[in-house]
């Protein structure tokens, strides 16, 4: 009888969990793999939007646990919480006022030693809301100096009521406030889906106070009355830590340092960019991609020009990137895709995704056509990206796809599926 009484107490009264172990399992729980990272490779060679789009997916179904997990009991919340505040999304300008009020009193709670936005490492504001007003900016601004070791910041922002819908300025707040509060921590910073986005001037103050910046997407800077004056223009930073930068061609001059000869992007080994250059920026744009891009391993190129202009800026990348392995396209359909195109002899994996999903078969016969006459010395992979794709040409041009992968003596590379599998498979 004793020993049932023992065993059952134990039953109902188990020993305790080491908090490290619950911390452990928190961990676990919540985490978002690659959302925190920002120095290793990129996990997905898709448009910026669509590879965002899933990301703030994760996000969203990382933070229901989140709030699960905080409120079973009061242990669980204070050891917890930390993981709450790892990363912070915010879609709505009503959400502004009672985040700032939770960060505060979570702060000053007993046994508090340490502020909760201390641990708070990204920050991902993404409104789509048209009633945003300049209140809210400033929420945001006294927000963001909460967080002192941000690490990766993405802004979507709308337009502010009565703002010049040219200029679309980021107010200067919220950027000082990063540079201020978060600079030598700040990674990634990402406005390139912003209707709102800082002015040259704001913009190069962030970058002086973040040397330590990884990944940088800002391909449009606000035009300001203070960038017509020479005398006022801030010089480019250098940037001896950025590895990834997106650029748009003809908003080049930006990024253009005083000494439009000196290399100011070091470490640069990724470049993503619109390809829009007008005839009068060729030159331009082939002196700074010729100085800053000469380590260059992977290029992301967004074409939306006529397909015979393709083969342009792939000599381009030939004559100025010679160490360029990675090149990924993304075109408007496969009829942009010319055949006999010469690839950078360097290439030895090609990236392809068409931004028509449901495309007719002339399109596909297309595609086919242009791989089995493409060149390239080192090419081994080709990869269509989108999932859609895949499915469509699989489920409803089956027919087609097997006649034109049935002689592959003229392919010397592999063509593979969104997933890296064979495409015949």
């Amino acid at each position: 009888m004793a020993l049932a009484i023992s065993n059952d107490s134990t039953v109902h009264n188990p020993p305790p969990f080491p908090p490290e172990l619950w911390i452990t399992i928190f961990s676990l729980a919540t985490d978002a793999p690659g959302l925190l990272s920002y120095d290793g490779p990129t996990l997905s060679d898709l448009p910026r939007p669509l590879v965002k789009e899933h990301e703030h997916k994760l996000l969203k179904e990382s933070l229901i646990t989140k709030r699960n997990i905080i409120l079973v009991c009061r242990t669980w919340h204070a050891l917890a919480t930390k993981f709450l505040y790892k990363s912070v999304l915010v879609t709505r300008p009503a959400t502004l006022s009672s985040l700032l009020l939770a960060l505060d009193n979570e702060s000053s709670g007993p046994g508090r030693s340490v502020h909760v936005g201390w641990w708070t490492r990204r920050l991902d504001v993404l409104i789509q809301d048209d009633h945003c007003e300049a209140s809210d900016y400033a929420l945001l601004a006294n927000i963001i100096r909460r967080f002192p070791n941000l690490a990766i910041v993405n802004l979507s922002m709308p337009m502010l009521p009565n703002n010049n819908s040219w200029l679309r300025k980021l107010p200067e707040s919220v950027v000082i406030a990063l540079a201020e509060s978060c600079g030598p921590s700040l990674r990634v910073f990402d406005c390139s889906d912003s209707v709102l986005r800082p002015c040259r001037e704001d913009l190069m103050k962030l970058m002086a106070a973040s040397p330590n910046l990884n990944v940088l997407r800002c391909p449009i800077c606000s035009p300001s009355a203070r960038d017509k004056s020479p005398s006022a223009r801030l010089d480019v930073p250098v940037m001896t830590k950025l590895q990834s930068v997106s650029l748009m061609s003809v908003f080049l001059r930006d990024y253009l340092p005083d000494d439009r000869d000196a290399n100011h992007f070091p470490a640069l080994r990724k470049l993503t960019y619109d390809c829009i250059p007008p005839p009068f920026l060729d030159h331009t744009w082939k002196h700074f991609v010729r100085l800053n891009c000469a380590n260059v391993t992977t290029v992301h190129l967004d074409y939306s020009l006529q397909a015979d202009c393709l083969q342009k800026e792939l000599d381009l990348l030939s004559e100025c990137c010679l160490f360029l392995n990675d090149l990924v396209v993304y075109i408007r359909s496969w009829a942009e895709i010319s055949p006999n195109l010469i690839l950078p002899p360097s290439v030895s994996y090609l990236g392809l995704y068409s931004k028509l999903h449901k495309a007719l078969a002339f399109h596909f016969k297309q595609l086919f056509a242009a791989l089995r006459t493409i060149s390239g010395s080192k090419l081994k992979t080709v990869r269509l990206l989108h999932a859609d794709t895949v499915e469509d040409l699989r489920e409803n041009h089956h027919a087609l796809l097997k006649s034109e992968l049935a002689d592959n003596t003229c392919i010397a590379f592999r063509i593979e599926d969104n997933e890296g599998q064979s495409l015949m498979a």
